[in-house]
């Protein structure tokens, strides 16, 4: 696939993917105040915001995160998010992250949203190796990141200091050349 056939939005037989704007703010808000959804997250209102009405960057800029809408056809509304970061334009590396709504588990969104992601940030954004982080305890994230073909690079114990508590963490990883697409 060549770069042309990856543009924004990405559209798959039941969702669509598209970059994330002001009409998802309070949908991703909701989504994020879900217990079960921010219980292993680090994000707050004002950087989802920040995030999502960021539109002064281009589409992979450094450090900067891109938010995609994952949109059910379905239910006709946001599910979800992927996000996918570029660490550095050299190294060719980024990172992803995703939230999916708890009452959408368990039917593959998530693992398809992810796959997309990856074809965008490969085929379009030619970046090299993708990687994403999780709480250990977080056995659905690590768990669909093995699924889609990610492999356990780093388990960092008591690496973060949040809501008074060390937390550990896993890292994992795939290249390019390792994506079926």
């Amino acid at each position: 696939m060549n770069r042309s056939d990856w543009s924004l939005p990405i559209e798959l037989d039941d969702l669509i993917l598209r970059r994330a704007d002001e009409r998802d703010t309070e949908a991703l808000c909701k989504l994020y105040s879900e217990p079960e959804v921010c219980r292993y997250q680090f994000w707050t209102s004002e950087q989802f915001q920040e995030g999502i009405l960021e539109e002064e960057f281009e589409v992979g800029a450094p450090g900067v995160p891109l938010f995609l809408a994952i949109i059910s056809k379905e239910h006709g509304g946001l599910i979800g998010d992927c996000q996918l970061t570029i660490e550095s334009s050299e190294s060719r590396q980024g990172e992803i992250g995703f939230s999916l709504h708890p009452s959408f588990w368990g039917r593959g969104y998530a693992t398809r949203a992810v796959g997309a992601t990856f074809g965008f940030g490969f085929d379009f954004l030619d970046l090299h190796r993708i990687y994403g982080a999780t709480d250990i305890r977080n056995e659905r994230c690590w768990r669909l990141m093995e699924r889609v073909g990610m492999r356990r690079e780093a388990h960092f114990q008591e690496d973060n200091f949040y809501n008074d508590e060390w937390l550990s963490s896993y890292v994992y990883a795939i290249l390019k050349k390792e994506w079926s697409g």
